[in-house]
């Protein structure tokens, strides 16, 4: 079994038939980030969209993928006009609202019907982590990003053999994971509650706003505009490409890519394919000396737990617990607006927390907050280009591997613009270089 894949095919599947119920696009609603990550946003935003403008290539959302794309087409190809339009705030978004893990390869990644394409896969994935964290240290901005490693804890002693096969056959492709026993696991996280665990040297965990910080920089000092409060609202695509944008201005373009993960559908695209699934993290007031001391968590490790439904932890640098899962809810029609209830969901995770570190008991949380992740009911994540005219660009469908996949597709993006603007290079239904699947699918 993919060890990438085990802890979430079920909540594909079951979110995959509620999504076949919705009716029909309805209009975005964009709701504020009140993530702990969103309290490092800059002090000041950028302008709306104020006029009519033509350009080169326009960039819809102002997230990682966004980002990430107008980054690498801005170095690839210096003279290009390109601009970010952002619905709210840059950052608003799954980027500045995620559990902060970074993880290596992909969610469809298969090591056992792959093979050696696995092991491609996996080093690509790695490699543009690397990247990324050059370009940060390049921008001076401090983002938290730590690349030392981190585990997929395993709960029950039924499913041991199975993560000792696949580590034992990752090692065969050449892929450095390792399987930990349960003394060794909690040696590194200071529970008990795991019968062992899976360590990977590669992936860590990041501050999601300061992140989106860095990238902002690199984009601005790349040249790129960005235009914060200025909704795209609709899209007519032809040889040039006409947004409207606060539904009075327009802005036209030879190419656009959709950088709107969770709210693609919204626009008209990817309807059926990609959805909007909100999941919620909540974060602890800082430990105290004599907490951290109880709860032995000494490597500081992040990880996540093999549930299908599953948990995920991250301590930050100043030394709050971050936790997330445990839940998952699709809204009827693709519902944007999060409906649940924020106190059941803080009352769930607090139960866990405490449960994995007893010595936590009558801990805070300093905030509660809720996201909306794009999903695909095949756990196939989407890059490529589309239209009649071949100027739609897409990255999206990151099924929680966002952070480093979305870095990486801006990347790809960069390249297919400059294969099909230099040799006509038409991308029809392929396997891209990091191994996902790159198809053009219709509106």
């Amino acid at each position: 079994m993919n060890l990438f894949t085990h802890s979430k095919h079920a909540l594909t599947f079951c979110i995959s038939a509620l999504f076949l119920l919705a009716c029909g696009p309805a209009k975005s609603d964009f709701e504020p980030n009140n993530s702990y990550w969103f309290k490092e946003k800059p002090a000041q935003d950028n302008p709306s969209l104020d006029k009519d403008i033509e350009l080169d290539v326009a960039i819809i959302g102002g997230g990682y993928s966004g980002l990430s794309s107008a980054w690498h087409l801005a170095k690839a190809n210096p003279s290009l006009n390109i601009a970010i339009f952002e619905a709210k705030q840059v950052g608003s978004g799954a980027s500045g609202r995620n559990g902060g893990m970074v993880l290596p390869g992909s969610e469809e990644m298969d090591i056992y019907e792959e093979g050696e394409a696995s092991k491609r896969h996996y080093d690509i994935t790695v490699s543009s982590m690397r990247k990324l964290e050059a370009l940060v240290k390049s921008t001076g901005i401090e983002a938290d990003l730590t690349l030392d490693g981190y585990l997929e804890a395993i709960l029950d002693e039924e499913d041991i053999a199975e993560y000792q096969d696949y580590v034992e056959t990752a090692n065969e492709l050449g892929i450095p994971l390792e399987y930990w026993d349960a003394d060794e696991t909690e040696r590194e996280l200071g529970t008990d509650r795991y019968v062992g665990a899976v360590y990977d040297p590669n992936g860590g965990q990041v501050h999601a706003m300061k992140l989106v910080n860095a990238l902002r920089k690199a984009v601005e000092q790349a040249g790129v505009t960005i235009y914060e409060h200025s909704p795209v609202t609709d899209i007519k695509e032809g040889k040039q490409i006409t947004l409207s944008v606060l539904d009075k201005y327009q802005v036209t373009a030879n190419d656009a890519v959709l950088a709107t993960n969770a709210f693609t559908s919204k626009l008209g695209y990817f309807d059926g394919r990609v959805f909007p699934v909100h999941a919620q993290s909540a974060v602890t007031e800082p430990l105290t000396a004599a907490q951290l001391e109880a709860i032995q968590w000494q490597s500081g490790m992040p990880y996540f737990d093999t549930r299908n439904i599953l948990f995920h932890l991250v301590l930050t640098p100043d030394n709050r617990i971050v936790i997330g899962g445990g839940n998952a809810e699709y809204e009827f029609n693709d519902g944007l607006v999060y409906k649940g209830d924020l106190n059941a969901v803080s009352d769930m995770m607090m139960t866990e927390l405490v449960t994995l570190y007893p010595a936590l008991e009558g801990i805070k949380f300093e905030r509660v907050w809720n996201g909306v992740l794009g999903m695909t009911g095949d756990s196939k994540e989407a890059v490529g280009v589309m239209g009649e005219h071949r100027n739609i660009y897409y990255a999206l469908g990151y099924n929680g591997h966002g952070i480093n996949l979305a870095f990486l597709f801006g990347d790809v993006i960069a390249t297919l613009y400059e294969a099909s603007r230099t040799h006509g290079l038409i991308m029809q239904s392929k396997v891209c270089r990091c191994g996902c699947h790159l198809s053009p699918h219709d509106r």
